[in-house]
């Protein structure tokens, strides 16, 4: 049995063209919403409109908990009232077109047996997010790229080479072009955090899905290296693909720079964090 978990911020029709292509593809499995406390409505809307669908659940929470906290709300409903084989967390501005997504999620599961798997995502621009790193960072690479990232927030700070930062920042470098990807199963690598599905071997022995650590940006680099060192096995499922439309309801009311300053704050703090882990354990 397949369950989701939608983190759900203010963008009210994104939330229900997700929630409605799942109920119309996915009828049998569970929905749970997460509202991080939008306070605009929305969960009144989302509430009344889906209230007589047995397989949805909304959960509201009293303030906004980031991405990792919020996630982790929806899952810890899920595991306490339902026997979910898979759960998959995903954004609410990622959307499942292949009514074959679930079966060849089920087959990858059967063949590889991963405790975490990352679906093809796939952009508007038909750009691959997975995976967002093919391996992780090495401590020395974590260390370098903590120090380049506060040079990088000084200078955006002050509004030093601020156009050539923040036109470097709107590049992805781990996004592929359509032509150059090859489908392949990566095995062990950072997972894009918009569609991750976590399997039985997960869900039997974790209370979270990202660690509580931050409160957005990193959680990806966070869990890859949390799953390595409780030897846990992750990969891509080239075979079931999601289309995200990135960044609908990330920082709404904080503008390019904003954006930026405080993801390059919270990229540094869940790097530091990554370090200081590696180093006690």
């Amino acid at each position: 049995m397949f369950a989701y978990v939608i983190l759900h911020y203010r963008t009210l029709e994104i939330t229900k063209q997700c929630v409605e292509k799942l109920m119309k593809l996915f009828p049998e499995s569970k929905i749970v919403v997460v509202d991080n406390f939008s306070n605009d409505g929305s969960f009144e809307v989302l509430s009344t409109l889906y209230n007589g669908f047995e397989n949805f659940h909304i959960i509201q929470n009293n303030q906004n908990l980031g991405f990792a906290k919020g996630n982790n709300s929806g899952y810890s409903f899920v595991k306490s009232n339902y026997n979910a084989d898979f759960v998959v967390v995903m954004n609410n501005d990622v959307f499942i077109n292949d009514e074959n997504f679930e079966s060849r999620i089920s087959d990858f599961y059967s063949k590889h047996h991963f405790a975490v798997i990352g679906p093809d995502i796939l952009t508007p621009e038909n750009k691959h997010q997975n995976p967002l790193l093919k391996e992780s960072f090495s401590s020395f690479r974590l260390f370098k790229q903590v120090v380049i990232d506060s040079f990088r927030l000084m200078f955006l700070k002050i509004g030093l080479f601020e156009k050539k930062i923040l036109k470097t920042y709107s590049k992805s470098s781990c996004s592929y072009k359509k032509t150059d990807f090859l489908p392949q199963i990566y095995e062990n690598c950072v997972l894009h955090g918009s569609c991750v599905i976590f399997t039985k071997k997960w869900i039997e022995n974790e209370s979270f899905v990202f660690l509580p650590l931050t409160f957005l940006y990193g959680e990806e680099f966070l869990l890859a290296d949390y799953a390595r060192n409780k030897g846990y096995e992750t990969g891509i499922c080239p075979f079931a693909q999601v289309l995200h439309l990135g960044g609908k309801s990330t920082l709404l009311d904080f503008n390019d720079k904003q954006k930026q300053i405080f993801k390059t704050k919270m990229t540094i703090k869940a790097f530091l964090l990554i370090i200081k882990q590696r180093f006690i354990c």
